[in-house]
Order: C-alpha cells, then sequence, then structure tokens
C-alpha cells in the first residue's frame, strides 16, 4: 500500500550542508564497531558532534513482532528520520547498511526541484569518488572526509566498490511525523480497538504513520488513497469505491478494511513481520520470498532475498514500521510536550432513501460545511448535487443532533427511491472537455469531478465518460450507451489528482521516486503466483486457458501443446506447472499482460460486491467443489483458492477445512458504528 512516509525526495540548502558524521568505534569483545551518529555544519572548521537524545524506546510485542540484528539497525535508521531530520534536509547513506550515513543536507529553500536535485547529485558524486578513491586501495594523503568514510568501513572494507553503487538519499520526515502523531489522535482508540477485537496486535495502530502520516485525505502518486494507503483494487475487496463514494477516505471505514486485509495477510504468510511487509509487497510476493528461501524469518529475507521488485521499500518497510510504533508508544520522549487531536465524537446514520446532500444538510440543521468535513467518503459529484447521498450510507453528524427534530424533519426533507441514474459519452477524436461540457450544459468541473480525471487537458479518444445530467433529458439522449460500455468505464476509472504522501518509497532524486505500489501491489491482497520461474515455467492460475497463455506470449496455442505434450483439446490443470514459449515477448511483457487479465477480471467482480468476513468451511462426504463454489456460498473459485492457496481444491477430502470469504453485494453495510436509521 501504498504512504507519505516513502516519497520522492524534495532536495537539498546549499548555503548550509549540514554533515551527518558517523565515526565508528570498536566496544572492547565485540565484533561489530559501535556507531555514534553526528551532525556538523559544513564549512572551513568541522564543529563538535551531534549526538542524538538516546536509543529507540522499544514497545512492541517482540514475541509477535521480532527485531533480529538487520531489523535492529534499520529500526535506528527510521527512528532518525522519523524524529531527527525534518522535510528542509535528508540524508546521504548506503542502501543496505543504513547504519552507514554519510551526511545530512539541508535542501535550498523555496528552490525548484531540477536544483534540489542537482544538490543531492553533488553530494553523490562527491561520495562515489571518494568510495572509488578508498576501493582503489589508496590510504594515503586521505582528506578527512575520507578518513571519516572510511573509517565507517572499516570492517567491511572489501564492500566499498559496491558501496559507491548504492548511494542513496532519504528525505527526513519528522516535522510530518510529528503533525502525523496530532492528528492520530482523532483515529486511534478506534483503531487500537478494532485490532483488539479481531485478536490482531494492536500495534498494527501505527501502520498509518508509515503510509500516510495519518493524513486521510491522502494520495499517492499511483493512486493509493486514503490514510490506510489502498489502492483502487485491493479496496474494493471490502469497501465501496465509485464515482459516487470512496471509502477509502473515512478512516473509520478504512481502518474496517485494514483489519480484514491485514488479517487476510496473516493467513496467508503465517508470520506478522511478513504479514506487515506484505501490505507493501503483496501476499504473493511475501510468500514467494518465504518460499525461495524456506523460511519466515523476516531477518533473513531482508538479509538474502533478491526478488525483482523486493527493492528499498519493501525491505525496510517492516522496520519503519516498528520505527513507527516505538515513537508512537513514546512521542514525548522524542518530541516533548504533544497534544494530540481529540478522539472523533460523531454519531452515525444509515440512510434509508436518497437524499440530496443540501437537502440533508437542511434537515438535519448542520452545516454544509460541516457536513462535508464529516463525511470524506462522499466524492465531488454528491457534493455539486450531480448524484444524491446513496441509501444505506452511514452518514456521520455532530453528536449534539436532537433525535426527534431530526427525525421529523428529515420525513418532510427533499427525498427519491432511486439514484439519479448515469448517462454517457464516447469521446470522439479532437473533442475536448470543455466543448463536451458545452455540449451537454455542464461544468468542466462536473465532468472532472464525475469522471476523477488527473488533468481536465488529456483525455484520449474512446474513452467513456460519465455525464452529471438527470436520465431522459434531452441533451442525455445524445449520450445512450450499452451497459457494457458502462461497466467498461467504471474499470477503467482513473486516480484522483495525487497528493502528497509520506515515504518508506525510494526516495532518490535522479528520477521519480519509486512507487510504493509495485506492478504486483495492483493485485496485493491475491497471493497467487503470476511470475514466470527460472525455468521458464509458471503455475496454473484459475480461469486461465491455453488460449490466454497463447495470447500474453504472441504465439499459437499448439505451440504450448506441443511443448508440453499436451493432446488437442486436453485443459490446463489448476495448479500444475506449465512451460512457456518465450519467442515473441520477453518475461516482463508476459506477466504484465497475464497481471492485467486478473486485475480486470477481480475489479469486475468487485465492483458490485465486496468481502465482508470469512467463514470456515469444514469439507464433508457428498460436498464438491462446484457446490460450495456456486451454490452455497457463491464465491467463484478463483476466490476462493485465493483464500487457500495451500490446498489442492481438486482432491478436496472429508475433513479439510476450506476458508470460504463472505461476499455481499451493493453499498457496504454498517458493521462496527452503528447509528440509527434516517
Amino acid at each position: 500500500m501504498i504512504g507519505p512516509v516513502w516519497q520522492d525526495c524534495l532536495m537539498a540548502r546549499w548555503a548550509k550542508c549540514v554533515l551527518f558524521t558517523v565515526a565508528a568505534a570498536m566496544l572492547a569483545g565485540t565484533a561489530h564497531a559501535t556507531t555514534f551518529w553526528g551532525v556538523s555544519t559544513r564549512g572551513p572548521d568541522e564543529l563538535p558532534p551531534y549526538v542524538p537524545a538516546s536509543e529507540p524506546v522499544q514497545r512492541s510485542n517482540e514475541s509477535l513482532l521480532p527485531r533480529p540484528e538487520v531489523v535492529t539497525t534499520a529500526v535506528k535508521f527510521w527512528t532518525q528520520v522519523y524524529t531527527e531530520v525534518d522535510t528542509s534536509a535528508g540524508l546521504i547513506h548506503d542502501a543496505r547498511h543504513l547504519e552507514v550515513v554519510y551526511e545530512v543536507i539541508e535542501l535550498p529553500d523555496n528552490a525548484s526541484r531540477r536544483t534540489r536535485s542537482r544538490v543531492v547529485k553533488a553530494a553523490k558524486k562527491r561520495y562515489r569518488a571518494i568510495l572509488n578513491t578508498l576501493a582503489s586501495g589508496r590510504r594515503s594523503g586521505l582528506d578527512s572526509d575520507a578518513q571519516r568514510v572510511l573509517a565507517l568501513w572499516q570492517h567491511k572494507p572489501d564492500e566499498l566498490a559496491d558501496a559507491a553503487g548504492r548511494l542513496r538519499f532519504q528525505l527526513g520526515q519528522s516535522d510530518r511525523f510529528r503533525e502525523g502523531l496530532m492528528r492520530s489522535g482523532a483515529w486511534g482508540s478506534y483503531i487500537r480497538q478494532r485490532f483488539a477485537d479481531a485478536g490482531l496486535p494492536v500495534e498494527l495502530a501505527a501502520l498509518p504513520h508509515v503510509e500516510s502520516s495519518f493524513n486521510p485525505g491522502a494520495r499517492s502518486s499511483v493512486g493509493a488513497t486514503g490514510m490506510w494507503q489502498f489502492t483502487r483494487s485491493t479496496g474494493r475487496r471490502y469497501m465501496r469505491i465509485d464515482h459516487v463514494v470512496d471509502e477509502r477516505l473515512d478512516p473509520f471505514l478504512a481502518t474496517d478494511a485494514a483489519v480484514q486485509l491485514l488479517s487476510h495477510d496473516y493467513q496467508m504468510t503465517g508470520a506478522w513481520p511478513l504479514a506487515i511487509t506484505a501490505y507493501n509487497h503483496g501476499a504473493a510476493g511475501m510468500r514467494r520470498a518465504s518460499n525461495v528461501l524456506k523460511t519466515k524469518d523476516i531477518g533473513v529475507i531482508i538479509e538474502q532475498y533478491r526478488g525483482r521488485t523486493f527493492g528499498f521499500a519493501s525491505r525496510n518497510f517492516y522496520p519503519a514500521f516498528l520505527a513507527a510504533v516505538d515513537i508512537d508508544a513514546d512521542p514525548e520522549h522524542y518530541f516533548g510536550p504533544l497534544q494530540r487531536h481529540p478522539a472523533a465524537d460523531h454519531t452515525v446514520l444509515e440512510t434509508d432513501t436518497y437524499y440530496p446532500v443540501r437537502s440533508l444538510s437542511g434537515a438535519l440543521g448542520v452545516e454544509f460545511s460541516t457536513l462535508r468535513s464529516y463525511n470524506p467518503a462522499l466524492r465531488e459529484p454528491v457534493w455539486l448535487g450531480d448524484k444524491y447521498v446513496p441509501k444505506g450510507f452511514p452518514i456521520r453528524t455532530p453528536r449534539s443532533l436532537e433525535t426527534t427534530k431530526r427525525s421529523a424533519n428529515l420525513a418532510a426533507a427533499e427525498h427519491y427511491d432511486t439514484q439519479r441514474p448515469d448517462e454517457f459519452h464516447r469521446v470522439q477524436h479532437g473533442e475536448a472537455l470543455s466543448i463536451i461540457a458545452s455540449q451537454y450544459g455542464v461544468s468542466v468541473r462536473q465532468l472532472v469531478a464525475m469522471n476523477d480525471l488527473r488533468s481536465p487537458d488529456r483525455i484520449r479518444a474512446g474513452t467513456v465518460l460519465r455525464l452529471p445530467i438527470p436520465a431522459g433529458s434531452a441533451r442525455a439522449q445524445r449520450a445512450v450507451l450499452t451497459r457494457e460500455i458502462a461497466d467498461a468505464a467504471l474499470l477503467s476509472a482513473s486516480v484522483a489528482t495525487p497528493e502528497p504522501v509520506s515515504p518508506v518509497r525510494e526516495a532518490n532524486i535522479e528520477e521519480p521516486a519509486t512507487a510504493l505500489i509495485l506492478p504486483e501491489m495492483d493485485l496485493s491482497a491475491d497471493p497467487s503466483d503470476y511470475t514466470v520461474a527460472a525455468d521458464g515455467t509458471i503455475e496454473i492460475q484459475p480461469v486461465e486457458t491455453l488460449g490466454h497463455y497463447a495470447e500474453w506470449l504472441d504465439i499459437r496455442a499448439a505451440q504450448l501443446r506441443q511443448r508440453n505434450g499436451m493432446r488437442y483439446g486436453k485443459p490446463v490443470v489448476v495448479g500444475r506447472r506449465l512451460e512457456l514459449d518465450f519467442s515473441k515477448v520477453d518475461v516482463a511483457v508476459f506477466e504484465s499482460r497475464r497481471r492485467a487479465f486478473h486485475r480486470e477480471l477481480q475489479e469486475a467482480f468487485f465492483a458490485r460486491r465486496h468481502i465482508t468476513g470469512t467463514t470456515r468451511h469444514v469439507v464433508k462426504t457428498g460436498d464438491s467443489l462446484w457446490e460450495l463454489s456456486e451454490v452455497r456460498y457463491n464465491v467463484p473459485v478463483w476466490l476462493l483458492r485465493q483464500y487457500n492457496p495451500d490446498l489442492d481444491l481438486r482432491r478436496i477430502r472429508p475433513g479439510h477445512t476450506l476458508v470460504v470469504p463472505l461476499i455481499a453485494s451493493g453499498t457496504r453495510p454498517m458493521e462496527s458504528n452503528p447509528g440509527q436509521t434516517m
């Protein structure tokens, strides 16, 4: 999931370059040097080093959240990032050995991104030259910087050459983290209670510090949204996400979804460090890492796993989370006196019909702006009046409302039995959004809001736009499209213009930050393995056919039959392996096409359904997979397999236990905030 801690760097203030000195000194009888971190102003003379207040405070349950040595070292690094260096500065450090920090550089005030990038590039170039000089074997005539760098590597001199290629910049986060601590007061108690009620570690309540700095409106550049940074595809498993409602933006509803996702990730990985890392890297990615190394030890995985997408962000997600847990447990230790926001206090009312939002505001006696601030999940078309507040939506209002008066007012308020229906327009070549808006008598702003457009200046021919106009009007008659086109619009809707979010992303100023959402994170809750093994084989997944593979490989299905010794008409078997032919496309193209197919399949399913929980079914004599999937639970086989990835569904036997996701259709029901019905 994508978060505000992992954002691309903003970069560096020349006038004042702060040196983050790391002097290594051996402790008697220890195998490694103890590192003392300090800061000095870079100028003609070096000042005495600054020493941080103390080591991080450990508060987490180490039986569930272990801290092997490699993790402990990284926790110290992220504690420093979160508490000692703000967003006006950043650290030049080694990307593998986080105890090696070369320098803290301050960033130019009000400078362009290009200027800041030059500052960071210059610092990296200087240290790269120093490391290359030291790697060549030179030890005489070294200046003070070279001597200091050499001291950092005195116990690993053979890594000097590699270290020259591992220089990384990390933007400081202390100001953002402090703001997040203050914001967390509004929802912290609710979040901790939800995790406790679900039997999950309450420390998980600190994850939004890493993901979004507890900003409920955060949006990443790759579309992850809200305090918990759900992508659209993963979020739709548990929440309603469309042009009327986006529950990712509601801290309470998104928390309920996070409880489900983290519980699922734990079921898929079997260890909390892996489940937490799966929040960043995906359940399939962590299962693959565990299977490759045959371990659930997060320390071993961090040090030894070399998966294609298991980069800096994934390796550091769990340590950064632990640092956030420590800081959240004792914020005054790091920041001094701190006033958290008061806990959110509201009443939840579930609508039993459809209301224009201004009618609802008037009937409840709540200012329009107040109602909007209490209900961030309602999308812009609702606030613009193009859509009604939907039936069954949990409206939050100030607790001070009088129940009797409110009920009487609501009975007389304007309301409707159905939602304002959607109408559509297919963009023609040469059409601009302003032309389309004029054609239908609506504003460009309305079209942007209704369709989650990133920019009003960038629309493509063939794009299907929703129109904010009443069905049946004369203008709407020009917008008649099939239901299939409407569904396509729903599945292809882009995400809103991003707002900055927090960084355990790759903060490397030379190029855009590596997105927190990795290629497989589009399917982060899906534990299925869609990758190609080193021997060119894949594991066959539900719904896939030989024709699919041939299409994704740009070859004929007969070639795959011949390569795998398959008779014509013989189907592929889920769970078995199949050898592929990459003579026309490479592995990356095949994997991308395969993931896109499953993403579209899953998005189509979850566009009008969501998971409300799970149940366990003990297989009895006479049970069949088809009957369980299609009749009793109404769950597709591909989803049933995702919840039972280690069970051969072709050979289920009496006594086997299946985990079955419970599916509901339509708007997500209220679960944890019971209130009155309007």
